[in-house]
């Protein structure tokens, strides 16, 4: 059984490697322990994963077979049975819990408190003196959060009459019915086994229903569920078919029209319609309170994309304001938007080809604009072309192609020989990509702003983000209305937060283009329990779409550095240099 130590390094090495030293610190042991907890991991994951040493950046984690990895994850998390233990009983005390899972009281005790502070947002873990701990949430809740777990792991804890070929029986007949077509077949044997573990606390208010599939199913499996258990899981799946069934393509693209930030970005199209329609129908046929194993860090495809992770949440909850369906996994919302914005990037780069040969020069131009679809290929034949070709536009990139030297002429240059190969293709997609930030950042991350804050080894975040954003709007760099933005998207915890770089941001529709503002702080500080050195306050053009770039681009240099260089950085000046490579 892995102790919660170790649950805590595989939890920390799935988002991103560590130093033995950063791991020890973060579970408060010697290097060797962390060792020999090391090999105890390996030898647990038996292929599944692998903790693996690295040089330069520590150790790192490779998962091989994510399910059959998190799977496993989910045998040695006591978390759950203690879930199932209070969804199960009424009110249960500590002792009970104890004695029931086989764990030390002092464990169990400190665990509630986690427990509740990892679920706050979906329920709420009370308290009642004499009587012991209780789930606070309606029945339905309470259902499909029994369901959640039961669909992780059917055998989490005995029931009745349920054993391997019981519950194979169970699925069986599940993938069969022809009732429920939005109800995935493992959901509905996981909402059966639910109602049929609740079934003495359902509440008998419900007028009775009948369905004939369901009897069927019951009846072959062996389970008993009684009259009132039976209409509570008639009335579920009915009432959740029928909702899924109100989620249409036509409904979706209505609502994708009502935000107005959606709009200039002309990025609605029938596959970001298909994509969220298909969501958010399951979501309401199959609602889950509970994810199904801990989610790797997105926080690089969100530094990546971050209009379109913005643009997901607005999405979310203008959906919260007209239904209540909980979206699970809901960064995919993000990713979907993130697709279409990428689908429908409209920005050509100029990149000037200098070359000798005509035919060759030709074939180059061809195999650059088929494969680098952001760029327009300019032929050029001397140097001299480039210069008076340079007094006109800015290129982003020139393909040197033939056998001129140019190493006076400014900017980006690339040596290709011959025809151009994939490899050289893959060259100009990751020059052009950064090449107009990496050329002039000054222009984007502003000298004017950045300042050092020295916050209180006790002030919240809450506090050092409004402090920054009232000297950065008294300085004229802000308006109120971007402070009040970028204050209430940390306030909500979505916070972007990069190899201890946190980048609170907003979108700006009275700027015209990006601004940076890099803030040191004297101390760092946790925020969603990730580690902060410094703060960069971004405040982005929604109308500027080569934007979405700037954000990629910081991403990548920001993860290419260990943790300490960036906690080291003593301001402005140093975060340039670290721009610009």
């Amino acid at each position: 059984m892995l102790n919660e130590r170790q649950l805590t390094l595989l939890a920390r090495l799935e988002h991103q490697p560590c130093s033995l030293n950063v791991l020890a610190q973060l579970t408060g042991v010697s290097g060797r322990t962390i060792l020999r907890d090391i090999d105890y991991l390996n030898f647990t994951l038996s292929g599944k994963a692998r903790v693996m040493a690295v040089a330069s950046v520590g150790y790192q984690l490779e998962i091989f077979d994510r399910r059959s990895y998190f799977e496993l994850l989910q045998r040695h998390d006591n978390d759950d049975r203690l879930l199932a233990m209070l969804l199960l009983n009424a009110f249960v005390t500590r002792t009970q819990l104890a004695n029931t899972l086989n764990l030390p009281e002092t464990w169990v005790a400190e665990r509630l408190v986690r427990l509740k502070a990892r679920y706050e947002k979906a329920f709420s873990i009370q308290s009642r003196p004499g009587a012991g701990h209780y789930i606070d949430a309606p029945e339905e809740k309470c259902l499909v959060l029994l369901a959640n777990l039961l669909k992780k792991d059917p055998l989490l804890f005995p029931l009745p009459g349920i054993d391997p070929d019981s519950l194979a029986r169970l699925q069986d007949a599940c993938r069969h019915a022809r009732d429920w077509p939005a109800i995935p077949a493992d959901y509905l044997a996981s909402i059966i086994l639910a109602v049929y573990a609740l079934r003495n606390r359902l509440s008998p208010d419900l007028p009775h229903f009948h369905n004939d599939t369901l009897q069927r199913i019951t009846d072959d499996v062996g389970l008993w569920l009684g009259a009132d258990a039976f209409s509570a899981a008639v009335h579920f799946l009915d009432s959740h078919q029928q909702r899924a069934e109100t989620i249409t393509t036509h409904y979706i693209s209505g609502l994708l029209r009502s935000l107005p930030e959606l709009a200039p970005l002309h990025v609605i199209d029938p596959q970001l319609i298909e994509d969220l329609t298909g969501h958010i129908a399951r979501c309401s046929a199959s609602p889950v309170w509970l994810p199904e194993n801990r989610q790797g860090s997105m926080n690089n495809l969100k530094a990546a994309w971050p209009a379109a992770f913005d643009l997901g949440i607005q999405f979310i909850n203008k959906l919260r304001e007209e239904q209540d369906i909980p979206v699970f996994d809901s960064d995919l919302i993000g990713l979907y938007f993130a697709c279409a914005l990428e689908r429908h990037q409209q920005d050509r780069y100029p990149v000037i080809l200098l070359a000798d040969q005509n035919a060759i020069a030709t074939i180059n131009k061809q195999a650059i604009e088929r494969d680098v679809m952001s760029c327009r290929v300019i032929i050029a034949r001397t140097p001299g072309e480039i210069r008076d070709l340079c007094a006109d536009i800015e290129p982003a990139l020139i393909v040197n192609n033939s056998h001129h030297l140019l190493d006076e002429i400014p900017g980006e240059v690339l040596i290709v020989r011959n025809i151009i190969t994939p490899a050289a293709i893959g060259q100009i997609k990751d020059l052009l990509a950064s090449a107009f930030i990496r050329q002039r950042p000054e222009r984007f991350f502003l000298s004017q702003g950045s300042f050092h804050y020295a916050n209180d080894s006790d002030e919240t975040w809450q506090s050092v983000i409004a402090h920054i954003c009232k000297q950065l709007t008294d300085g004229g760099h802000l308006t109120v209305d971007e402070a009040w933005r970028i204050e209430q998207r940390e306030r909500e915890g979505e916070n972007l937060i990069v190899n201890q770089l946190a980048i609170p941001h907003c979108w700006s529709e009275r700027q015209s283009h990006f601004r940076g503002y890099f803030i040191t702080l004297a101390r760092p500080l946790l925020v969603n329990n990730e580690p902060v050195s410094h703060v960069l306050i971004a405040c982005a053009s929604a109308s500027a779409r080569h934007e979405l770039k700037i954000f990629s681009y910081l991403a990548s240099v920001l993860y290419r550095y260990p943790q300490t260089t960036i906690s080291e950085l003593s301001g402005y000046d140093d975060f340039l240099a670290l721009l610009r490579g």
